[in-house]
């Protein structure tokens, strides 16, 4: 693509755009699934509000402002569509969309990540300008992650070369005018990355304790530039449990949601950076699923029922694992713009 419209679209959104507060703030949820009728719904971040907004959607992302809800359509050759919160005409960014958690929204809400390629591979990382459809092709091979720099001046994806589990990736950034890739990890232990206000919090896997087992994962950090690899948590999952992965980050980098997955089970979790502190959001193994987390760090965006329950909601848990607001009865998939 064109570096200098890349560049553009980051120069126009500014910087300031990442950690502004939304005009407003919207929640996006998929109804019907498990009924084979998804739909996108859309509502404001407290639930109200609520409307139909893409029949045959499912898989919504919100943009960070509010104003805008990237969604999958179709199945075996999916499109990556993009429509106003508000309502309004659908367009159609990329085809052919492989992996739920390749698409993300730079900060400006400018640009979109989205891997695409023939049903087994291979399978390209792209950066879509959302206006204009101009497109920047990254990287081949199986995604595994994909998250903007807060402040807009980059991206960071986990990208193996093969299908296999366990899986074996690196992370790779650039910058988002254009610059050269750069891996900055280099033992094929490394997914799930999420850039946070001063570093990058990611999943490193250690080998399965013995045969049968899930490999064993922890969270980890390390700056953008490769350097400075820390541990993050210390957690001893059981056998078919794998442990934790990183969700989102609070703004001021104080508090990280976290999933614990293993076979059957993907629980909400809360760490505490600093400490490494790590504990279930709600205090116990209940089919509490993370989904995000507030700016402010105050509030877990999630669903009950474990995975796609048709009988269960979207929710909003306090970061003490205090009082649940339901915002939306026998929906999931939720996203939000808080």
């Amino acid at each position: 693509m064109s570096r200098r419209a890349l560049a553009a679209a980051v120069a126009a959104g500014g910087m300031a755009a990442a950690a502004a507060t939304p005009a407003h703030a919207s929640l996006a949820y998929v109804k019907g699934a498990l009924q084979g009728k998804p739909a996108v719904w859309v509502a404001d971040d407290d639930g109200a509000g609520a409307r139909l907004l893409a029949t045959g959607g499912y898989s919504p992302k919100v943009s960070p402002d509010g104003n805008q809800v990237a969604y999958l359509y179709g199945t075996r050759r999916a499109a990556l569509k993009v429509r106003p919160a508000a309502g309004g005409t659908a367009r159609t960014v990329a085809r052919n969309v492989w992996n739920y958690d390749a698409i993300a929204w730079s900060p400006d809400a400018t640009l979109l990540s989205v891997a695409t390629g023939p049903e087994l591979g291979p399978y390209t990382l792209k950066l879509v300008e959302v206006a204009t459809g101009i497109t920047r092709s990254l990287n081949k091979g199986v995604i595994h992650g994909v998250s903007f720099a807060p402040r807009g001046e980059g991206v960071v994806w986990a990208r193996s070369f093969t299908s296999r589990y366990p899986v074996e990736a690196n992370l790779y950034t650039t910058s988002l005018d254009g610059g050269p890739i750069r891996r900055i990890t280099s033992d094929g232990r490394a997914t799930s990355p999420v850039w946070g206000a001063d570093r990058i919090a990611f999943s490193r896997s250690r080998k399965a304790p013995r045969r049968g087992d899930y490999a064993k994962l922890d969270i980890y950090t390390v700056g953008a530039d490769g350097t400075a690899l820390r541990r993050m948590t210390r957690t001893s999952p059981p056998f078919l449990l794998a442990g934790l992965s990183p969700l989102a980050w609070s703004a001021d980098g104080t508090r990280l949601a976290a999933r614990y997955t293993g076979q059957d089970t993907s629980e909400a979790w809360r760490v505490i950076p600093a400490t490494g502190a790590a504990a279930d959001a709600t205090g116990a193994f209940d089919g509490v699923v993370g989904w995000g987390l507030s700016r402010d760090g105050t509030t877990l965006l999630a669903t009950t029922g474990y995975f796609d329950d048709p009988a269960g909601d979207v929710i909003a848990v306090g970061w003490d694992g205090g009082a649940r607001t339901v915002l939306a009865q026998r929906a999931t998939q939720p996203s939000w713009s808080r």
